[in-house]
């Protein structure tokens, strides 16, 4: 639409623009003076491009995939009924065995000890790091007086950024990215 709007403008200043040299044409016939001619070239419209984001394709099998998505779907089931611990000792065996029998298996499971082991102090000290952000928040909340209106949304605010800067640590993203490269090397199903 808005397009047209500007295609209908330039034919109109194009029209205008014609009737003013025919009628300047026309005085200056009489006048003795030769006709000047002005062209006006309408500019089109700049080029609209789309972009498309290539498919998203897994590292793995399709049957892997579809076994890592279930793991993940019984996962997420447990946690409503079973404690963390047992829940999570289910799932690495089910992530496990979403790999080809024998190798495959001994490969992600050696993936998922070595990113238990890279997690642990990384999970330390992002627990360290969200107490101290809620003791943060805590003392400017204790300190926020009525005539500062929006001194608690804030001290929320403050305490919501260094949250996710704790779970954004250098630490814990490097262990999910070697976790990640560790079982592409790992047969799949």
């Amino acid at each position: 639409m808005k397009n047209m709007t500007r295609v209908r403008l330039i034919y109109g200043c194009a029209l205008a623009t014609a009737a003013l040299v025919l009628a300047s044409g026309a005085a200056g016939a009489t006048s003795g003076t030769l006709p000047t001619t002005t062209t006006t070239t309408p500019t089109s419209p700049p080029a609209t491009t789309t972009t498309l984001k290539p498919p998203k394709t897994s590292a793995f099998s399709p049957a892997t995939t579809a076994c890592i998505k279930q793991a993940t779907a019984m996962k997420k089931t447990c946690k409503v009924s079973a404690a963390v611990v047992d829940c999570k000792a289910e799932f690495e065996t089910a992530f496990a065995n979403c790999f080809a029998a024998g190798n495959g298996v001994a490969c992600a499971t050696s993936c998922e000890t070595a990113k238990t082991s890279c997690e642990t102090p990384a999970l330390a000290a992002e627990k360290t790091c969200l107490k101290t952000c809620k003791s943060s928040e805590k003392a400017a909340v204790a300190s926020c007086q009525l005539t500062f209106p929006n001194c608690v949304s804030n001290a929320v605010a403050t305490f919501l950024t260094c949250r996710k800067a704790c779970a954004q640590s250098p630490a814990l993203v490097a262990c999910h990215t070697n976790f990640a490269a560790c079982l592409t090397k790992c047969p799949n199903l």
